[in-house]
C-alpha cells in the first residue's frame, strides 16, 4: 500500500522527519516529530486549512491512532501505562507525535501538550479511532487531554450498515448478526468492509515478524540515544496507515450518514498547502 520515503536533513537541530508515502495513488506527507513548536505548527496550519472549506455545522474529522512501546504485565494483567506516541491525519496531511522519551532518573517524562490538548479539546474537532473509549480514559489519566468529541469506528460503521440496510425490513436476528460481525472486525477488516478490497493491508503476522519501533544504535546502547532514537520507517509506515485508515472510513460512513462532503471538502482546502511541505519551524 505504500511505497516510497524521502527525508532530509539540516545542519542546525533537526525537529522533525518528513516522510513521503503513496496509497491509492495519493501522496501523504508524515511528519515524525518530538517538537511541541513543530507539532503547534502543524495543528495550527491544519485548523487555518480547513476552516474556510469546511461548513460551521460540519466538524473536522481527524484520523486518531496512540500507541505505548513496551507492554508490561502485572498480576493483574496489562499494565495501564500512558502512550509513547499520537497520529493524527486529515487527507493527505499527518503527524506523528512523539511523547518525551528521555529515560532519566533525575526526572519525570513530559507526557502533556498545551497545543495537543487544546486541539483535541475542540469542540469542532472529531478524533475518529478504534476503541476510542479506551483511548480516552487513557488520554485524559496520564496526558490530561480530555477529547472532546471522540468517534468510534465501530459504532460509526454500525450506525452506517444499519441505514444501508435500513430499508431491508431487518428482523433483529440479522440487526444481531451485523452488531457481532463489526464487533469482531479489527481496522483492516473495517476498512476493507467500507472502502473495498483496494485498501487491504498486508501487515507482518505478529508470530513471525514484530515490527520495531526504532532505528539500531550499532549495539553501543548509550544514554543519548534513548531519547534521541528516531522510529524506523516501517513504524512510521503502519501508524500513517492506521491514521489514514481512520480518516478516509470516519470520513465516508460520515458522509453516508449525514449526506456531506467531508472528504473531498477537507481533501481541497489541503491541496492549497501542499507547496509548504517542508515546514518553516
Amino acid at each position: 500500500m505504500f511505497a516510497k520515503r524521502h527525508c532530509y536533513t539540516q545542519t542546525t537541530l533537526i525537529t522533525h522527519y518528513p516522510y513521503y508515502f503513496t496509497a491509492d495513488h495519493r501522496r501523504i506527507l508524515t511528519v515524525v516529530t518530538t517538537s511541541p513548536k513543530t507539532l503547534s505548527k502543524w495543528l495550527t496550519d491544519l485548523l487555518k486549512s480547513t476552516a474556510k472549506g469546511t461548513p460551521n455545522h460540519n466538524p473536522i474529522l481527524v484520523g486518531f491512532s496512540a500507541e505505548y512501546d513496551v507492554v508490561r504485565y502485572t498480576k493483574r494483567g496489562v499494565k495501564d501505562l500512558p502512550y509513547d506516541i499520537v497520529t493524527l491525519c486529515v487527507g493527505s496531511q499527518c503527524i506523528v507525535y512523539h511523547f518525551d522519551t528521555r529515560h532519566s532518573e533525575y526526572g519525570p517524562r513530559n507526557l502533556t501538550n498545551k497545543t495537543l490538548r487544546d486541539f483535541l479539546e475542540n469542540p469542532k474537532i472529531a478524533a475518529v479511532g478504534m476503541n476510542m473509549d479506551v483511548a480516552c480514559e487513557r488520554m485524559e489519566r496520564h496526558h490530561g487531554i480530555k477529547i472532546k468529541n471522540a468517534i468510534d469506528l465501530r459504532a460509526l460503521v454500525y450506525e452506517t450498515l444499519m441505514k444501508k440496510k435500513k430499508d431491508k425490513c431487518m428482523d433483529e436476528e440479522e440487526e444481531e448478526e451485523v452488531v457481532l460481525d463489526v464487533g469482531r472486525y479489527n481496522l483492516d477488516k473495517v476498512a476493507v468492509k467500507v472502502l473495498g478490497k483496494e485498501f487491504e493491508v498486508a501487515r507482518p503476522q505478529k508470530k513471525k515478524k514484530k515490527v520495531e519501533w526504532y532505528a539500531s544504535d550499532g549495539g553501543k546502547r548509550c544514554y543519548f540515544w534513548y531519547w534521541r532514537r528516531q522510529l524506523r520507517l516501517e513504524k512510521v509506515q503502519f501508524v500513517t496507515v492506521d491514521a489514514h485508515l481512520c480518516f478516509l472510513v470516519g470520513s465516508k460512513c460520515y458522509d453516508m450518514i449525514h449526506g456531506s462532503v467531508t472528504e473531498e471538502v477537507i481533501g481541497n482546502s489541503i491541496k492549497k498547502n501542499v507547496k509548504r511541505e517542508k515546514m518553516k519551524i
